[in-house]
């Protein structure tokens, strides 16, 4: 498993987007903490589901994401943040 931080699953999270953000003319150094991934485009709200996928695969974790507010589940920083300090290793 690998090491989940904000840090880290920011990273992931950039590269794995960084071809719609660069078709937007944005780069990964000007986005801020509070950047909304699909009210920019990067993401709709099929690409929510994917993304959360996502996340549980590179990190082979699993998100409950029912104490997440729904309103920030697509905002970079406390996304980040909250599987950083929420992500459980699955049920065997």
């Amino acid at each position: 498993m690998r090491d989940i931080t904000a840090t880290s699953i920011r990273r992931f999270l950039l590269d794995k987007y960084r071809e719609p953000m660069e078709a937007l003319g944005l780069t990964s150094a000007d986005l801020p903490d509070n950047f909304d991934l699909l009210l920019s485009g990067i993401i709709d709200s099929f690409g929510i589901l994917e993304m959360i996928g996502a996340l549980e695969e590179e990190f082979g974790i699993e998100l409950d994401l029912a104490t997440l507010d729904a309103e920030q589940i697509t905002v970079l920083g406390p996304l980040c943040q909250y599987v950083a300090e929420n992500a459980k290793a699955p049920a065997k």
